[in-house]
């Protein structure tokens, strides 16, 4: 009886050193990661300001881009004014050659 007791207890021990072995490594790997995970978090913080800044460029250049396009409409209803003109002179004028 003695001798079931004393395997179950080194069983029991055997398991808990696994256990404790486990743990260890367990920590182990997650104290890696947490490193790891730093360096990823000031990487994807230089990534963002970037993105931040390569953004604010796009907006000052997007603004610039609907200041030239308010532009371009402007000349092309002054063209059309023009153009309406021109063809009410020339019904006039071929009217007078006819």
């Amino acid at each position: 009886m003695f001798a079931r007791i004393e395997g179950e207890v080194a069983d029991n021990k055997d398991k808990y050193e696994m256990g404790v072995v486990k743990l260890t490594e367990t920590g182990e790997v997650v104290s890696k990661l947490e490193e790891e995970l730093k360096i990823f978090s000031v990487e994807v913080e230089a990534k963002k300001k970037s993105a931040d800044a390569k953004a604010e460029v796009v907006g000052v250049e997007k603004a610039k881009v609907e200041a030239q396009n308010a532009i371009a409409e402007e000349e092309a209803a002054k063209c059309n004014i023009i153009k309406v003109t021109v063809e009410a002179k020339m019904k006039s004028v071929q009217g007078d050659l006819d």
